[in-house]
């Protein structure tokens, strides 16, 4: 994949769409969030359902889209997850070969109260969630940002969703 990706990960309801979308417009670069790559309407008739039948299977299918619409010499802002609700409703990481593949040229997690982020998904959602399954998502995604960082020898940040000068800094330094 071209080098010109900077991921922003984080769990559902974070504000990484949100933030991003900001950052996208104010930059004229491209957004792109993972579940409209995928086309995520061919794997779930129900969008808020947030558990996904097989990660791998999944993520595949991301890295095919992508290659498809990213153009050299551009920066793009790809905001996805690494970590997803299986099927069972367990936290399960995305493998590394899809990070490996999307090869991107920066990391950043973005973080937020797991309050707020449970009552952002249950108005956005009509659902309810459990606060607990959300804290370990997030420390999971977390981690494995890290995890993704030393595999790629590349440097991962921390923003919160309410960071759009910082998220700025790091794209254009």
């Amino acid at each position: 994949m071209i080098n010109g990706i900077v991921f922003v990960g984080g769990i559902h309801g974070v504000g990484k769409g949100t933030l991003c979308n900001r950052i996208a417009s104010s930059l004229g670069i491209t957004h792109l969030s993972a579940s409209d790559v995928l086309k995520w309407s061919d794997f779930s008739a129900d969008p808020s359902n947030k558990q996904v039948s097989d990660v791998s299977i999944t993520q595949e299918r991301l890295l095919i889209n992508l290659g498809k619409m990213v153009q050299p010499d551009r920066i793009y802002l790809l905001d996805g997850h690494f970590c997803l609700l299986n099927k069972e409703g367990k936290i399960e990481t995305v493998p590394d070969e899809v990070f490996i593949g999307i090869n991107p040229k920066k990391i950043i997690v973005v973080s937020e109260d797991p309050e707020i982020v449970c009552q952002r998904l249950s108005d956005r959602d009509g659902r309810s969630y459990d606060l607990s399954v959300l804290e370990q998502m997030q420390i999971t995604e977390r981690e494995r940002a890290q995890h993704i960082s030393k595999l790629l020898k590349i440097e991962v940040y921390e923003i919160r969703s309410d960071s759009d000068d910082e998220l700025k800094n790091i794209i254009n330094d």
